[in-house]
Formats: C-alpha cells, sequence, structure tokens
C-alpha cells in the first residue's frame, strides 16, 4: 500500500505543474548549448527528491562523499521520479513527475551538469522511470501517454537532445477487461542483450516488450502477473537483468524476489523462487561482477543480499538482510570504480548513504559516507 499511495500522490498532484524553476541555477544547472561532449569520467553520483530538488556528489577512491558545486539546487517544481547517466557519462537524465524529460550535460573534469535546453526534451510521456540501452544510442522512458501506461523511445543526440524514434511512443497492451484503474508504473530495465524492455506495473505485473540492437521496440503480447498471496494484491517493484541476459529478477511486495529464465518469447519461474526479502523490494541492483544481488527493502529499513549461481538461484548472504541503513531504501546505484553501493533513503536518518563490500565476508555490506542534503530522495544514478 505504501508503494501503491506514494506514486499515486506524485502523479496526481504533479500534473497540472509544468515549468522548472530555472532561477537561481548557478554553476550545477546552468543552460548549456551542447551538453553531450566530453569523455569517461570520474565517479560521481546524482540524486533526484521528492520536493524538485537535484543533488550531485562526487565519490572519491576510499569512499568519500563531497557535493558538488551549485548542489543542492531546487531543479523542479515537481518530484524528480527517475534518472539515468548515458554508458559515456556525457548527460544525465532527469525525469520530472508529470512535465517530462530533460538533459543536463556531464563535465568531465568537475560533474557538475549544464541545461542542455530549458524545454523538457520529452513531453508526450509523463515519466515514472527512465533508462538508457546498453549502446548508449537510445533513452527509454516508462509512464503515462494521454493516461495510457506506455514506453517512449528516443534517439541520442551527439549534443544529448532527443529525437523521437517512428511509432513512439508504444503502449503498454493489457487484456480485455482488466482493471487498470490500480496502474503504477514503477521501474523499467533493458537486457544487456537487448533483447527485451522490462517495465513493473506494481498491481499489474511486468511487461516484457521485445527490443533489438538497432533499437526496435515492440509492443508486449504477454505480462508476467503477481503472486496471489491470501487475497492480497501483491505490487512488482524492482527490476533487474543478469549479464547474460538468461534470467529476470522482480522484486514483488510480500513475496520477495522472483526469479525467471529469459526464453525466446516466454518466461519460466525457476525452482525455488520466490526467494525471501523484505515487504516492499523496491529496487534490485546487481554488484560489479555480477555474482551478489541486492534489494532495497522499503517498509523494512534494509537491504537484502543474495549470492547468484548461474542459473539465477539465490542465496542470502551472511548476515543479510543488513540492516545498518537508513529509513525507508528507495533506490539503490553502483559508483563507476564499482567498489561502492549508493543508497537514497525516501525517509531519511541518513537521506543518502555509501557502502563497501567487505574484503573477508563474501558479499557483506559495509556502512560508510552519508550525507543529509537530499530530502527525501526517490531516484540515483551514477557515472559507469
Amino acid at each position: 500500500m505504501f508503494g501503491r499511495r506514494l506514486w499515486g500522490r506524485w502523479l496526481t498532484g504533479s500534473m497540472g505543474i509544468s515549468a522548472l524553476l530555472l532561477a537561481g541555477c548557478g554553476d550545477f544547472f546552468t543552460k548549456s548549448s551542447s551538453g553531450g561532449g566530453g569523455t569517461t569520467v570520474g565517479s560521481y553520483t546524482y540524486v533526484g527528491t521528492q520536493t524538485g530538488v537535484l543533488v550531485g556528489y562526487s565519490v572519491s577512491s576510499t569512499g568519500a562523499l563531497a557535493t558538488l558545486s551549485g548542489s543542492p539546487n531546487q531543479f523542479a517544481t515537481a518530484p524528480v521520479v527517475a534518472l539515468a547517466v548515458t554508458p559515456s557519462n556525457t548527460v544525465l537524465y532527469a525525469g520530472v513527475a508529470g512535465i517530462g524529460v530533460y538533459g543536463l550535460g556531464i563535465n568531465s573534469s568537475t560533474g557538475v551538469t549544464t541545461l542542455i535546453n530549458t524545454n523538457a526534451l520529452v513531453q508526450d510521456v509523463a515519466p515514472s522511470a527512465l533508462t538508457v540501452d546498453p549502446s548508449g544510442k537510445f533513452l527509454l522512458v516508462a509512464g503515462l501517454a494521454n493516461g495510457v501506461a506506455a514506453v517512449g523511445e528516443y534517439a541520442i543526440n551527439s549534443d544529448g537532445t532527443l529525437s523521437e524514434v517512428t511509432g513512439s511512443p508504444v503502449s503498454i497492451t493489457f487484456v480485455a477487461g482488466t482493471d487498470t484503474s490500480n496502474l503504477s508504473v514503477q521501474n523499467i530495465a533493458v537486457a544487456p542483450n537487448s533483447s527485451y524492455v522490462f517495465v513493473t506495473l506494481g498491481q499489474l505485473g511486468v511487461v516484457p516488450m521485445p527490443f533489438n540492437t538497432s533499437g526496435s521496440l515492440s509492443a508486449n503480447t504477454q505480462i508476467i502477473g503477481p503472486k496471489a498471496t491470501s487475497g492480497i494484491a501483491n505490487q512488482d517493484l524492482g527490476l533487474a537483468v543478469n549479464s547474460t541476459s538468461s534470467a529476470l529478477f522482480v522484486g514483488e511486495t510480500n513475496v520477495g524476489v522472483r526469479v525467471f529464465t529469459i526464453g525466446t518469447s516466454s518466461f519460466t519461474e525457476i525452482s525455488g523462487s520466490p526467494f525471501a526479502a523484505g515487504g516492499q523490494p523496491r529496487s534490485i541492483i546487481f554488484d560489479g561482477t555480477g555474482g551478489y544481488l541486492y534489494a532495497a527493502n522499503t517498509t523494512d529499513n534494509s537491504i537484502s543480499g543474495y549470492s547468484v549461481l548461474a542459473s539465477g538461484a539465490l542465496t542470502a548472504l551472511s548476515g543479510s538482510p543488513f540492516s545498518s541503513v537508513g529509513t525507508q531504501p528507495f533506490a539503490l546505484a553502483l559508483d563507476q570504480s564499482k567498489k561502492f553501493l549508493f543508497a537514497a533513503d525516501l525517509g531519511g536518518n541518513p537521506d543518502v548513504q555509501l557502502f563497501s563490500f567487505d574484503s573477508t565476508t563474501a558479499g557483506k555490506l559495509d556502512p560508510g559516507a552519508t550525507a543529509t542534503n537530499a530530502a527525501q530522495p526517490a531516484a540515483v544514478a551514477s557515472t559507469h
């Protein structure tokens, strides 16, 4: 229920808001005519909040956090619900609830960002989740288009601007008679081999949309529904795909982490699934090796950790779930070095926290640096 109330509040409370707060942007979000240039840079992490604030941090090789120049910044008049960084680390895309998607160029030396355009680059989809495909050529935006669940696809130009792909946005299809009144677009993920784009829809399940390396996105022909437990309407929230694109991982309320093999046109839940997690596994992420998986349990104030077999089967790590976290951990990201896990805590205490991977106990998370200048954080993205 927490997830449905939260996202419903974001969508209904922000649909009528149509402008960024551009006054007093300072160096962190100054207007720029070219946001896409530069090369792969050092480690930076960006956080968007429910109050429209954007905060940028540098992450040192020892795990120290430093707030970037000009940050925090009151970026928008509505929640920043999603962030994505291009694989080249040149552009940060920010989805603002009910408004659209903005692009910001990333300075290769400082991590400071500059607005590419004062108008939203995407306005036909009200964004809930963003991702960039593995090639770095396309931005995919999951949300509502004219009130209908859809995924918008946009080619990323050399300057960071976007060009809508023919046929975009692609509507998500449901079986005739499906009650979509509880629709809640949550997360989006692309398989590393670009075979599918996956979107979680809360109580309506997980949608696999065929995709390919040339960027052709097709409407779904099936939906993977949540499990039914004692009449409770469970919600599908977190998403991850393993590096071989052979297994899909879904965080489901009251159930845990479900694992499916990814076939040519079918998805089969593996033996032993679901695997226990907290009540609301809102964000799921692999470590840099792909051998460990972590789930942020928003209602349990914990992070579950697992070792991962080639089959996708999960085994809880020693000490998991890890409880030395803030309140309502909501979004996870790896820093560029893959040495640290970054957690954004919607309920604060602290707002953001860095974890290192223990040197002696496999997969264990050791709490590290924190920050308290990003109240109500709801989205996080790091350079790669």
